[in-house]
């Protein structure tokens, strides 16, 4: 038992040293510690510079050492519930140590959800090309994947004998409906009219074979004028795009089974954002998503939350939340990431500046000013979060002022409020 006595003697003398320690460095940091009730019968004593300093015998102030006066009437002050937390602290003293107070207020706060994307182009844009008859490639215009290609630029040059005998067919035609006509298709009769008409449906379907073949409109009319066999014919682009595959080159025979090459739209991409469990319960249908491209940080681009396409991932327990994203500037590549901040719709609640919560294992804190300078330390229960406002659920008053600079100070002033309190116990048990 004397071993313990000595250790807890110790103990409250570390604290009070610690105290001294406050006062010194701030000015006038006046602990005030929760005193029992004493018996108006006693003399007490107190400090006339820090009325919250009592005790029965007199003495100096542990904080000024100014001697104690007897109170009149020797009765003690009183104290509220939360005095065991509170210091006094002057205004001078608050200037040096930056001390700043906010004000506890109703705000519209909503939660910003921080992910990632993965970008990938829309397969409903993707366009396959295959040549449509047998030959051989004389020239490909296209360099690699990732070259840009516009609308009727042209993508490969083809050398076919199958085209050019379809070609042939086309003049044959031509060239007979024009006998029959004689170059006024007004006098024709007969028997010249019926096979007028049989040729010209013929003819009809000759023309849809070359223009299935690739064959561009302005290359039939030009056959149609010159009669002449195009031997070499281009292929061109049906419409803007990216390429994103590349399979055959200059000099490869193909046919309509093999692929050249492929090219896909990028003025609109899939985004497929990745979101963690504890992520998911933020997010609700038609919150604003905002992207933000990860090659150009200046391209940013919104859209909306479609929870019809949310898939979880069993193995991971991941969500993949799927949405279409515009791309004028093409700043949204595929392959590429983007980052994500979902905004959920505002909520509104109390709320206090987010630097004025105190963070400690034992849960959060703030640090409350009550009138005549004194600062008590509150435990909050805290909920949602934004990047400058934290929602308190319980702990605080709308209208009450709190610390938002300064408040790691006072906080440790006020863990030490307690050692007047020690300091008695322990001439109790001498």
């Amino acid at each position: 038992m004397g071993i313990n006595r000595r250790g807890f003697l110790a103990g409250a003398g570390l604290t009070l040293a610690a105290i001294s320690v406050v006062g010194y460095k701030y000015g006038h940091v006046a602990l005030k510690p929760t005193a029992a009730p004493m018996d108006s019968a006693h003399a007490t004593y107190t400090c006339s510079m820090h009325p919250q300093v009592v005790q029965d015998k007199p003495g100096t102030c542990p904080i000024c050492n100014m001697n104690l006066v007897r109170t009149q009437g020797g009765e003690a002050p009183k104290h509220d519930q939360h005095d065991h937390h509170m210091v006094h602290v002057d205004a001078a003293t608050q200037q040096r140590m930056g001390v700043q107070l906010a004000a506890v207020s109703m705000a519209e706060m909503n939660r910003t959800v921080r992910a990632y994307a993965t970008l990938s182009a829309d397969e409903s844009t993707t366009v396959a090309v295959n040549p449509k008859v047998e030959g051989w490639l004389r020239r490909v215009h296209v360099q690699g994947v990732g070259q840009p290609v516009r609308r009727g630029q042209v993508l490969y040059e083809i050398y076919s004998p199958e085209l050019q005998q379809r070609q042939r067919e086309y003049i044959d035609l031509l060239t007979r409906k024009d006998g029959l006509l004689g170059g006024d298709s007004m006098t024709v009769v007969g028997s010249n009219a019926a096979m007028v008409g049989s040729l010209s449906k013929e003819k009809f379907r000759a023309r849809s074979r070359l223009l299935a073949a690739d064959l561009s409109e302005d290359l039939v009319a030009q056959l149609e004028k010159t009669r002449r066999i195009i031997d070499v014919v281009p292929v061109r682009a049906e419409r803007d795009g990216v390429v994103t595959q590349l399979t055959l080159h200059e000099g490869n025979y193909v046919n309509p089974m093999q692929q050249i090459l492929t090219y896909a739209d990028y003025s609109t991409v899939w985004a497929e954002v990745s979101l963690f469990p504890d992520q998911l319960e933020w997010v609700h249908n038609g919150d604003t998503v905002q992207f933000r491209s990860g090659i150009d940080k200046s391209a940013m681009q919104r859209a909306k939350i479609e929870l019809s396409t949310l898939q979880i991932d069993p193995a991971t327990r991941t969500a993949k939340l799927r949405m279409a994203l515009k791309n004028p500037r093409g700043a949204f590549r595929p392959g590429a990431f983007a980052d994500v901040e979902i905004l959920s719709a505002p909520q509104r609640n109390l709320a206090v500046p987010r630097d004025a919560v105190v963070r400690t294992g034992r849960g959060d804190f703030v640090v409350v000013a009550d009138s005549g300078d004194h600062f008590r330390r509150v435990k909050v229960s805290t909920g949602l979060e934004t990047d400058d406002l934290v929602a308190i659920n319980n702990g605080l008053k709308e209208g009450e002022k709190v610390a938002v600079n300064g408040q790691f100070l006072l906080d440790g002033a006020t863990r030490t409020a307690a050692a007047p309190m020690l300091a008695s116990l322990a001439m109790e048990m001498k």
